[in-house]
């Protein structure tokens, strides 16, 4: 990896206003690695790239050959290190407004591929086979085969308020009423929750 590159990179993340560790923890790596790439020392791996790229609203080839440099007024080239300000000072809500990647996309896809790493249905696999046959709850144990397409919800979907609304999560406490309760009518009236809180969230 070139100086001119790491140097690149570096005036990229100072003009989004984020810290190491805030972009490290967007990109799913650790701030070591960052640190790595800004002093030459290592290079970011395709994925990598094409990831800052779209963080931060420029091509690869901006981002590699440096076609569009960063203008030094933007970067503020003579702010030391310890003067970009950290992840709690940088809320996402807070980056530069003129940056053409909306919150709640590219964010939201880097968060899904981190969770795709984890075994979730194969945990849930296991789980289910605890829970039959030491407890003899294959039903209604059943039901925690439905918590996999929540896990892989983006993040902004995650919120409490937009999990009750999701049909997928109204379709498990309907299940547990019925099951545990032995509620399905009137518990079916749960299903109108959907709608009604779908009106109330404003995205």
């Amino acid at each position: 990896m070139t100086l001119e590159l790491a140097n690149r990179l570096v005036a990229l993340r100072r003009a989004h206003h984020m810290s190491q560790e805030e972009l490290a923890d967007r990109l799913g790596i650790s701030r070591q690695a960052v640190s790595k790439w800004e002093r030459a020392e290592a290079s970011p791996d395709t994925d990598n790239l094409i990831a800052l790229s779209k963080l931060y609203g420029v091509t690869l080839d901006e981002l590699i050959r440096g076609e569009a440099p960063v203008a030094e007024t933007e970067v503020g080239a003579e702010t030391a290190p310890e003067d970009v300000p950290s992840g709690d000072d940088c809320a996402d809500d807070e980056i530069d407004p003129d940056n053409p990647l909306p919150k709640g996309s590219f964010f939201d896809h880097l968060e899904q591929q981190r969770r795709a790493r984890y075994p979730y249905p194969v945990l849930v696999a296991l789980l289910y086979l605890v829970l039959g046959f030491v407890f003899h709850l294959w039903h209604p144990g059943w039901i925690i085969f439905l918590t996999i397409p929540l896990y892989y919800l983006p993040a902004s979907q995650r919120s409490p308020i937009r999990l009750l609304s999701n049909p997928v999560m109204i379709t498990i406490i309907y299940l547990l009423l019925g099951c545990y309760c032995n509620l399905w009518h009137p518990g079916w009236l749960i299903f109108f929750a959907i709608p009604l809180l779908n009106a109330v969230i404003k995205d």
